[in-house]
C-alpha cells in the first residue's frame, strides 16, 4: 500500500481503508467543514478561484493552476489546524511559486482535461447540427467523463503536494495512487463527483459565479475530503475553525 511521507505525517492507506470499512467516514461532517472554511476564508476563496482561471488561460497551464490551487488550500487548512497564521501575500506568493514550479509537470494534467473537454464540445456541435439524439447522449456522457477526470486530477494533485518534497511523484504515479484511493471508496467517490458536477454546472448557468467561487470550492472539497479519508478528519478541521 502507499505511504504519504510528507511533513504532515499521513497514515498508510491500508490503515485508513480499514478505518473506513468500520464506517469512519462522515460526509455530513465534510460538508459542514467545507461550508465553515468557505465562509471563514471567503477572501482567499475568491482570489484563488480567479487566479486559477487566469493561470489556466494558456490552456496548457491548466494543470499547473490546479496543482497550485490545491497547494494553497492544503496550506490554508493545515496552517489553521496547527493554530498558526498565514497572510494573503504569503499565499499569493505560494500560488505563483507553485504555478511556475509545476508548468511542465502540469502539462499531462492539462492535456487530459483538454482531451475530454474537446470531445464533449465536438459531440455537442454534431448533435446540435444534426439533431441526432445519439450525439446529444454522448455529450451528456462526456460531461460525466469531464467530472470524473477533474475529480481524479484533484486527488492526484493532493497526493503530489502532500508527498515528500524530496521525492515528488510524477503524473503517472499520482494518477495511479489517485485511482486506487477513489476506487477503494466508491460510495464516497460517487458523492464527491456528484458535488463536483453541481459546482461545474455553475459554469454553464452562471459563469461569473463559477469564476469567483467554483475552482476554490472544488479544491476545498477535495482538501477536506482527503483529510477525512487519510488525515486527521474533517471534524478536527471544523473544530479548529470554530476556535
Amino acid at each position: 500500500m502507499f505511504l504519504f511521507t510528507g511533513s504532515r505525517g499521513y497514515k498508510t492507506l491500508h490503515q485508513k481503508f480499514n478505518a473506513m470499512a468500520d464506517g469512519d467516514v462522515h460526509p455530513g461532517t465534510v460538508v459542514r467543514a467545507v461550508c465553515r472554511i468557505c465562509y471563514s476564508e471567503a477572501l482567499t476563496l475568491g482570489w484563488s478561484s480567479v487566479l486559477f482561471v487566469l493561470g489556466s488561460l494558456p490552456l496548457v497551464t491548466i494543470g499547473a493552476s490546479l496543482i497550485a490551487l490545491v497547494e494553497i488550500w492544503i496550506t490554508v487548512v493545515s496552517t489553521e489546524s496547527s493554530g498558526k497564521t498565514i497572510n494573503e501575500r504569503e499565499l499569493l506568493d505560494l500560488f505563483a511559486e507553485t504555478w511556475f514550479d509545476n508548468i511542465l509537470v502540469g502539462i499531462p494534467y492539462s492535456l487530459a482535461l483538454l482531451l475530454v473537454g474537446v470531445g464533449s464540445f465536438v459531440y455537442l456541435a454534431l448533435g446540435t447540427a444534426s439533431g441526432s439524439g445519439i450525439f446529444l447522449l454522448w455529450t451528456l456522457v462526456s460531461f460525466y467523463v469531464i467530472v470524473i477526470v477533474l475529480g481524479w486530477e484533484f486527488r492526484a494533485a493532493s497526493i503530489r503536494m502532500r508527498s515528500s518534497t524530496m521525492n515528488l511523484p510524477g503524473f503517472r504515479e499520482t494518477m495511479e495512487r489517485a485511482a486506487y484511493s477513489l476506487i477503494e471508496n466508491p460510495w464516497y467517490t460517487i458523492l464527491q463527483l456528484a458535488w463536483f458536477a453541481v459546482v461545474l454546472f455553475l459554469l454553464r448557468v452562471f459563469p461569473p459565479a463559477f469564476i469567483v467561487l467554483g475552482p476554490a470550492v472544488l479544491a476545498v472539497s477535495e482538501t477536506i475530503g482527503f483529510e477525512e479519508l487519510f488525515g486527521d478528519g474533517a471534524e478536527t478541521i471544523r473544530a479548529a475553525y470554530a476556535r
